[in-house]
């Protein structure tokens, strides 16, 4: 009897741990089926930017939480990495330039008088030499001038001649001593006019009558010519500009905001389109005023060595190097705006995986912003490229 309860108890334990078995298996076959009426109704309800993201293998963005942001490898190749400089680092200073001839080199050559050209010998461009005529020009006032030293030269040797006249008759004891002082007098007047004419006749240059031939005071070559035949130019007009072709300097149009990071004598680069390599110089003068449209100042540069080939006028481009500045600069295109008010900057942590990190910013200028806060130097960021991150965020600039 007792052998029999002891049968029935096995086998009422067995049925209890077979329900449990079963009970369990329904359990979870219930929670897997869940799990993939859950996954499917996501699957349906997402949009295809979304499906293609949860798509295996594909290079779409996966969002990561504290802001960590993963790509396939395929995908960071679209993007510019670089490393954040160290601060206190010089920069340059890129701006348009001009080559021009050095102005204490330079001469200008104006006439004196009112005069009409009739014809002209040089031409911008050309090379001269000291002496070299450059125009024929006729004026009444330069023959007018020519005839009044002719008339003081005759009035100072007629003084000449009383003047000995009176000398002799005061000897004599016949002449008065008045009147060989008021010879003498004379004499001097005319003597003193004569100098006025002389030195009038000789602005004119050389010429006779009313014709004046103007001349190339010194060597070099034509860099401006004013004067047309036919046309009446004025007195003190400057007909041509000389400049020396082996005295070249460059003039630089420097944007307002760099001009403070700007010293004479800082290093300069000077990248001519002509030229294989760059020529170096430094600064000499910084203009004191501001184009009021362009906002830049003139800033003049010297040149370490002349080159032959730099001509006059020639377009070039010149980086001046700037003081050390104490913040981290970054170019602008690194910079995402989020929430229309919040600065970010995507920061590499792995081959794959990016930081979006908040920063302070200070006012860009020239395609580089300055960081106040949020980046060290050394750190790898995304400097191109950061929208395939967030496309939800805006570009700086």
């Amino acid at each position: 009897m007792s052998e029999n309860k002891a049968r029935r108890a096995g086998y009422a334990a067995a049925n209890v741990a077979v329900n449990v078995a079963v009970n369990a298996a329904v359990v979870a076959m219930l929670v897997t089926s869940a799990g993939w009426l859950l996954t499917g109704c996501n699957a349906s309800t997402a949009s295809p930017a979304e499906a293609a993201q949860q798509a295996p293998g594909k290079p779409a963005a996966e969002a990561q939480d504290r802001g960590m942001v993963r790509l396939e490898p395929a995908s960071v190749k679209m993007l510019a990495i670089d490393t954040v400089a160290p601060a206190n680092g010089a920069r340059l200073a890129w701006a348009p330039a001009q080559v021009a001839f050095v102005e204490d080199k330079t001469a200008a050559v104006s006439l004196p008088v009112a005069a009409r050209v009739v014809s002209v010998s040089a031409h911008v461009g050309d090379a001269v030499k000291a002496g070299d005529v450059l125009a024929t020009l006729v004026s009444p006032d330069a023959l007018r001038t020519r005839h009044e030293l002719a008339a003081a030269r005759g009035a100072r040797d007629v003084a000449a001649v009383e003047v000995r006249r009176q000398q002799t008759m005061s000897d004599t004891g016949v002449g008065t001593d008045v009147d060989l002082r008021a010879a003498q007098a004379r004499l001097r007047e005319s003597a003193q006019e004569l100098s006025r004419a002389s030195g009038t006749v000789a602005l004119l240059g050389s010429g006779d009558g009313d014709r004046i031939l103007l001349r190339a005071p010194r060597a070099g070559v034509i860099a401006e010519r004013k004067a047309q035949v036919g046309a009446s130019m004025e007195a003190g007009s400057a007909l041509f500009t000389i400049g020396d072709q082996g005295a070249m300097n460059v003039v630089a149009q420097v944007f307002e905001s760099d001009l403070q990071g700007i010293d004479v004598g800082s290093p300069v680069q000077v990248e001519v389109q002509q030229l294989p390599r760059p020529l170096s110089g430094k600064v000499r003068h910084l203009g004191a005023t501001l184009d009021k449209d362009s906002r830049r100042a003139s800033v003049v540069v010297d040149l370490d060595q002349q080159n032959p080939a730099l001509r006059a006028g020639m377009q070039v481009r010149v980086g001046v190097q700037m003081s050390a500045t104490r913040d981290l600069m970054i170019p602008v295109t690194a910079v995402l705006i989020k929430d229309e008010s919040r600065s970010v900057v995507f920061v590499q942590r792995s081959d794959t995986e990016f930081e979006a990190r908040t920063v302070q910013l200070g006012r860009p200028a020239h395609g580089m912003v300055p960081v106040m806060g949020g980046l060290q130097p050394g750190e790898k960021i995304v400097v191109k490229g950061g929208l395939l991150l967030d496309g939800a965020a805006n570009q700086l600039l």
